[in-house]
């Protein structure tokens, strides 16, 4: 179910290669998935996918683990000192979606973005950073899932996928995102939180593009922004360690 969450609609034979399980396992799990409602097998393709019952239930536990023992007490005092509001945030092809935030205790929360959120993950500041710290081939594995899933998900902002995937390599020797994405208001700083197994998740700060620049968001936020992520990173690989 992760793989499917990471990576978006999966046929039997990806999921294999991705989980390193034998192919008729799978099979087996999928379909005893399906029959008690957590996948769906799309007909065009049939390719399986994640349903909103399954969705639910990751994201809340999500919550109760991890997010709220590790990633909310570092994203507070972040918040605390830089007073914009944090969010966290991981992907749910064709989106990303918000795990937790501060709206409660910022004091300049100007437009909320609510746990639950989604919003595009190619088009995201936070999207983007999440992409640049995948594995190149985890890294196509979702963009290709996104334009399958969003074929127009790049129209619009003036970016082919060549451009896009050279951005990802700067986001990546940068270690942290912040841009102005056309027509928005509005922008963040975001920088990776990381597992053992990879990047796991995004921490960044959103604020209104009238107040900051991002340049002068990159001047004030990223030292801080990173070092919230990377405290987050260093204890979940920590929680990760056998023994």
């Amino acid at each position: 179910m992760r793989a499917i969450s990471a990576f978006g609609p999966m046929s039997i034979s990806h999921v294999a290669k991705t989980t390193d399980l034998p192919r008729q396992t799978v099979s087996r799990i999928l379909f005893f998935l399906q029959d008690l409602g957590y996948v769906t097998r799309r007909p065009n393709d049939k390719r399986f996918s994640l349903t909103e019952y399954a969705l639910a239930l990751t994201s809340g536990a999500a919550r109760d683990t991890w997010v709220s023992r590790i990633a909310v007490p570092a994203m507070e005092t972040l918040c605390r000192d830089v007073l914009w509001p944090v969010a966290l945030a991981e992907p749910r092809i064709p989106s990303m979606e918000i795990l937790w935030d501060t709206n409660d205790i910022s004091p300049l929360v100007i437009k909320p973005a609510p746990i639950g959120l989604k919003f595009p993950l190619l088009t995201s500041i936070s999207g983007r950073t999440y992409l640049a710290f995948c594995a190149p081939e985890q890294r196509e594995t979702m963009i290709d899932a996104v334009l399958t899933e969003s074929p127009d998900a790049l129209d619009g902002i003036d970016l082919s996928r060549e451009l896009l995937l050279g951005q990802l390599d700067e986001i990546a020797e940068q270690g942290f995102y912040c841009g102005h994405m056309p027509h928005k208001a509005h922008s963040s700083l975001a920088a990776p939180v990381f597992d053992r197994s990879g990047v796991r998740a995004v921490v960044d700060i959103r604020f209104p593009l009238r107040s900051l620049s991002p340049n002068e968001a990159t001047a004030r936020l990223a030292e801080p922004v990173t070092t919230c992520a990377g405290l987050i990173s260093e204890t979940l690989r920590l929680e990760q360690r056998p023994g």
